[in-house]
Order: C-alpha cells, then structure tokens, then sequence
C-alpha cells in the first residue's frame, strides 16, 4: 500500500487555509436540524445531508463510496470500495485527497481516539488496517472473520460487528477480539454505533430487519423489531439516546431517527442510494459523538 502524504497533514484544523461562510453556516448544526455526510453507494457520491429533506452533492467519485467518518476541522474521511481507496475532502476548500490505497473493498472507518490515526475495515481480506499519522499503513486484525462496523465507547474501547461469527466483538489495542455477545447468531450484521447515554451498541441487521442492542460489556443482546425497508445500513447515535439508521430497498434509502427511550421512529430524509451516515458537529476540533475523546487541535 502507499500514502500520498501524512494522515497528519489532512486531519489538521490548520492546514484548512480559509473558510467558505456560506457552507460553514450550512455545515453548523441547528435545534431543528441533523447534519450528516453520507456515501451514495449506488450513484457515486458524498452526500451532505440536513434533516429533513434536504442534501447535495459534495463530490462525484464516479465509484461505490462506502464508510465515511467526519475528522477534525470537519474534513470527511470515506472508502471506495470498488478501487479500494480512502480519500479525504475539505468540504471548504472542495479538495478530495487520496490518503491510502491498495485496499481489496474498503467498508468502514472509525477515527482512533487522539485522532492520529484510522482504522479500515477491509472486508475483500477479512482485515483491519491502521492508517497513521506518520503514512504508515499496518495490520491491526489479520483475519479470519469478516469485520463491519467499527465504533468506540466513551472508555475508549474497540468494537466491531464479526459477521463470520454473528457476533458484536471488543478488540484489545492489539487487534486480538478479547470478548463477543453471546449466541446465538445475529443476523447479517452490518454497521455498527454507540451510544453514550445508553452506554449500548446497536448494530443493523441488513437482512432481518432488525436492530441489535447490546451493553459495552457485550453480555446480552437485546432484538428491537425495525421493519423500514428490507436492507438496514448505516446506523450513527448523537451520544445523547437516539439514533439514526439508514434504510430502505438498496436503491432508495431513508434515513430514519429513532428514539431509544420511547421506541419511536421517525422518518427523515430519502436519499438514493445512501450506505453509510455521520454527524457533522460544530466546532473546527470534533469531539467524537458518543465518547468522551476530544481530538487535540
């Protein structure tokens, strides 16, 4: 693999030369609204999604654009599976940088508390790998299982859907899986969040319509019926109790929020093709929703 140039030098708040007011005020989030960026897996495109009903193109990648985060200074990081790519644009500047590549199919990302490096989950090789700030790209899980979904608790934590063992699983900083939700197996795990008031996981089923919940201790799962749509995708939480999930055919998504505490759902957005969603929060450093790890400027 190669990297075009250091992690460093993309996830900084300083290297951002000015500002564009006009997106910076779209970009700020509002009582009313939720702001995502999102990957249109189906026509090629990162999304900047405002709840309700409404998003834009930031970019045509003329690819399958799967996991996309959202890193300090508000830059988004996101994968294209089919070229096996990460690629990182400056919503401000409109600038998309190729960070690392030589991947088999890219799937999720998640930034690694301290905001040095990322991880990639590479489905196409059943791996991890570490992208660092320093351009160094490693192996962090070298197999067997298939992973999806990658998110940290606020103690800093790793976890991951192992879809090889139908599983929720916790890595140690070595990359060995050092725990996993009890049997029997989930279903078609796909993506993965947390959330900090719940202290739970939840994770989407793509196939059985369902949603799965699970303490960070990973001793029980929890099965919440979420019939919308017969795919379930991206899922992200606002730290706060409710969570956002995308589904729908494959083809036509919605993004959906629901409420934890209530079990109420509500639909917001349809957006062709939508895969993977994350909040955009204010502010030129992010604090990584759902965890208590702030990102040195």
């Amino acid at each position: 693999m190669q990297i075009s140039s250091r992690f460093r030098k993309f996830l900084s708040y300083t290297s951002i030369a000015a500002f564009m007011i006009t997106l910076l005020a779209a970009l700020a989030p509002t009582a009313s609204a939720v702001n995502f960026a999102g990957t249109d897996n189906k026509n090629g495109k990162l999304l900047y999604i405002q709840t309700p009903n409404t998003e834009f193109t930031l970019e045509t990648v003329g690819a399958q654009p799967v996991g996309v985060v959202v890193a300090p200074g508000q830059l988004m990081i996101y994968a294209i599976s089919s070229v096996g790519e990460v690629h990182v644009f400056n919503p401000y500047t409109k600038a998309d940088t190729l960070l690392a590549k030589g991947f088999t199919t890219p799937t999720d990302i998640v930034v690694e508390p301290g905001c040095e490096s990322i991880l990639v989950s590479d489905i196409g090789v059943n791996k991890i790998f570490q992208v660092t700030s320093s351009g160094v790209v490693s192996t962090f899980y070298n197999g067997p299982d298939t992973i999806r979904g990658l998110v940290y608790d606020s103690n800093a934590n790793l976890f991951a859907n192992d879809v090889s063992a139908g599983a929720i699983v916790q890595f140690t900083t070595q990359g060995t899986i050092t725990a996993q939700t009890p049997g029997p197996a989930l279903t078609a795990l796909d993506s993965l969040t947390y959330d900090q008031k719940t202290n739970s996981l939840f994770a989407t089923s793509n196939t059985g319509q369902v949603l799965y919940q699970a303490p960070d201790n990973l001793s029980s799962v929890t099965t919440i019926p979420f019939a919308n749509g017969p795919e379930l995708e991206g899922i992200t939480s606002n730290g706060s109790g409710t969570l956002y999930v995308v589904g729908g055919n494959g083809t036509t998504n919605n993004i959906y929020q629901y409420t934890v505490s209530t079990g109420v759902t509500t639909k917001l957005n349809t957006v062709p093709g939508l895969d993977r969603i994350s909040i955009i929060a204010s502010g030129p450093c992010l604090k990584s929703l759902g965890t208590d790890q702030s990102c040195g400027e």
